[in-house]
Parts: structure tokens; C-alpha cells; sequence
């Protein structure tokens, strides 16, 4: 189930002191920010693959990639925004949106929040092919701060949870890039499913006749997340655009990249190397990392 994206067309977004942060950039209003391509979607030459992955989760676990239900004229405007910056005209229908993007998507309804006049935002539909190491299902009807409350050192992210969400969700389109490192290269990484897990990447980098690098078993990825407001319809939309490539590739495209990645893993609290299962692996990856071009 690898498909992976050319390292130069990842984005790099390994910045130091590592931290649980917001990190949101508005796009602009004619649908480009400065050095991005089109505002909520990124359609490449990966695009019939990544259908071909979709296409094939959702016969095997549909169950698990898409949860709840879809309003018919939020479908419609994801359609249409497609239509608009990508030339691509889709279907208003879950399945044909859910294959013919190259992002996944959560569909979040504003909705009175208990206290008189307060409103908040909860997922309704959930259409996940790909997801990093999370259920989709254990999101469906849930707050920003419901869903963040899992991540490691997450104050930074509650703290501005409902300025996110009023200027993500509605105000204006956002941008935000995520990025982690995994010993698979599969698009598709649900918890549920076994795959190359960290010792079995250590395993191959010592095994007989192998590099003896850690390194060359690990994969870059980056989510890339935009968001799509809908005041109108009482909606908003989240987008998640999956790219991966070998870590390797990824470090080749710039000589300060190695140096950067040492220092953001080494500034990483032991909650969030902890949360995201690195604890055998980061003393090492920062020694090899450290050694390029020593």
C-alpha cells in the first residue's frame, strides 16, 4: 500500500523546539499562499494511486474509514471547490469524493454547546482512508477538545482551541502542516492493522547485509490539513492531504535538513516521544542524523 510523493514536493516542516502547536496560516482569498499550491487541495500525478488505495480501503474496512453521515450540501460544496481550483469535477457523493480526492475529509457541524448561546463544533462524518496512527471512529462526535485531549503536551493547542476553531472552521480557509516519522511507507495507517512497527525497522537496519542505518528504514510523513468554512450551512470541513517519502530522500533535498531534524527530535519532551512510540528509536536516529556530514 505504498505510494509514495517525490521528496521534493513533501513539505519540510521540521522546525525547533519541537512543540504540540497550532501553527495555522490563513490561505489567501484567491486560493494560493505564498510557495503552496492550491488552497485546500493538492492533486498530483499520484491522483488515480491514490484512488486505487481508497478505493481499496473502503471495500476492505468501509466500516472503519467512514463513520456517521453526510449532509448533501456540504458533499456538494466540496464538489464545487474542486470543480473550482483543481478543474476536477466529482460527484456530490461520499464514495466518488472520498476516491476522487487525493485528501481525506471530516465533515464538523456548529451546533449549541450546553450553555446558553455557546456553540462549538463536532464531527458528524468522518471520511479517513488514511489515517496516522489513529481510529477515525473513536473521533465521531467530538469536539476540538475532545479529540486533542489524547495528544502528548497538548496545553499549547487547548489553550487556543476556540480561536482555531471560530477562524479555521468560520472565518476563513487555513493551513497547517504535521509531520512524523514512521517505519512504514503505507498511505493507510489505522492502529487496527499491522504494518512495519519500529522494532521491525530496527530489526532490518542490523540484520546481515543491511546498511546498519536506522535511518534508511524510515519514512517521512507529513499531513498536510486545511480547513473549509461553511457559516452558512452551519458547517465546516477539515482536509487531510497524506504525502510520504523515505527519509533519506526527504534529508537529501537540503544539507541543513539533517541538523534540523536532530535538534527538533532531541527537543521533543519524553510525553510526546512516548506518544508517538519513538522511545527505542530517537537516541539513535539523532546520532545518525548527527553523523551526516560529520
Amino acid at each position: 500500500m505504498s505510494t509514495l510523493t517525490p521528496a521534493t514536493q513533501v513539505p519540510w516542516a521540521v522546525s525547533s523546539p519541537f512543540r504540540m502547536r497550532p501553527g495555522l496560516a490563513r490561505l489567501a482569498a484567491g486560493g494560493h499562499a505564498p510557495a503552496e499550491p492550491p488552497a485546500l487541495f493538492v492533486r498530483d500525478a499520484l491522483a488515480s494511486a491514490y484512488a486505487g488505495h481508497k478505493r481499496a480501503a473502503l471495500q476492505a474496512h468501509r466500516a472503519r474509514c467512514q463513520i456517521g453521515q453526510a449532509d448533501p450540501a456540504v458533499l456538494q460544496a466540496i464538489a464545487d471547490a474542486c470543480a473550482t481550483q483543481t478543474g476536477v469535477v466529482l460527484a456530490a457523493e461520499a464514495d466518488a469524493l472520498a476516491q476522487g480526492l487525493q485528501e481525506d475529509f471530516v465533515i464538523l457541524h456548529d451546533e449549541p454547546d450546553g450553555e446558553a448561546g455557546a456553540r462549538t463544533l463536532r464531527t458528524r462524518f468522518l471520511s479517513v482512508c488514511f489515517p496516522s496512527n489513529w481510529s477515525p471512529a473513536e473521533k465521531h462526535g467530538l469536539d476540538f477538545a475532545a479529540i486533542h485531549a489524547p495528544v502528548a503536551d497538548n496545553a499549547l493547542l487547548q489553550a487556543g482551541g476556540k480561536g482555531i476553531v471560530d477562524m479555521a472552521f468560520r472565518q476563513a480557509p487555513m493551513l497547517r502542516h504535521v509531520w512524523l516519522l514512521t517505519p512504514s511507507g503505507d498511505l493507510p495507517q489505522h492502529p487496527e492493522t499491522r504494518r512495519l512497527r519500529w522494532e521491525d525497522a530496527l530489526a532490518a537496519a542490523d540484520a546481515p547485509g543491511a546498511s546498519g542505518r536506522l535511518l534508511d528504514q524510515v519514512f517521512y510523513r507529513v499531513e498536510r490539513q486545511t480547513t473549509l468554512p461553511l457559516p452558512v450551512l452551519q458547517r465546516g470541513v477539515f482536509f487531510i492531504r497524506v504525502m510520504v517519502c523515505p527519509l533519506t530522500e526527504a534529508l537529501g533535498v537540503g544539507p541543513e535538513r539533517a541538523a534540523q531534524l536532530a535538534e527538533a527530535l532531541a527537543s521533543m519532551s519524553e510525553a510526546v516521544v512516548a506518544y508517538r512510540g519513538m522511545g527505542a528509536v530517537r537516541e539513535r536516529l539523532c546520532a545518525e542524523l548527527g553523523a551526516i556530514g560529520s
